[in-house]
């Protein structure tokens, strides 16, 4: 008689991967927006949906390099004040659709503050004015088709001076 130890052997591989995770420290980044309407590049100069979209990917910018750069146990709460993407939104067309129009000029700014917390202690904080000034003259290592093209190496500059880590995220 042949017995099959398959089944079992899957459970206790996934009790013993469960239980690391439960108690790995893994990072924990939060992104809120104080008065996101009034916002430079969210307010009336662009539709709604454009605003929540760029809220979701700049959401989506800080955590990931938040989380590349936290030690282990670490967890941040970032509170963005203002977003000023590069550029400035221009209508075209008989729809008055928007396009963002890049010029030295009009670059990318980004206003936050943030707490560090290990174990439920601050362990740093601080504000942020963060701008790119040079930002059409650097290497950029994003695809062009980002919308946050020219915003992510303005935010990898700011973690890696501010955690002494290299910023390792995807492309995208």
């Amino acid at each position: 008689m042949k017995t099959q130890h398959l089944p079992s052997a899957i459970a206790a591989v996934s009790a013993i991967a469960l239980s690391l995770c439960a108690s790995a420290s893994w990072a924990k980044t939060e992104v809120q927006f104080t008065k996101s309407e009034d916002f430079v590049d969210i307010g009336n100069r662009i539709s709604i949906r454009d605003g929540e979209d760029t809220l979701k990917r700049v959401t989506a910018a800080l955590t990931e390099r938040a989380d590349a750069v936290l030690a282990p146990g670490q967890d941040m709460k970032i509170e963005v004040k203002d977003i000023d993407l590069a550029g400035d939104p221009r209508p075209l067309g008989g729809r008055m659709d928007m396009i963002r129009v890049i010029k030295p000029l009009y670059r990318p700014a980004m206003k936050f503050s943030y707490t560090v917390t290990q174990d439920g202690k601050t362990v740093r904080e601080g504000t942020a004015e963060l701008q790119d000034m040079g930002f059409m003259d650097h290497f950029n290592r994003y695809f062009r088709d980002d919308p946050l093209y020219y915003e992510k190496p303005m935010l990898d500059k700011w973690f890696e001076e501010q955690f002494g880590k290299p910023v390792k995220v995807s492309r995208r």
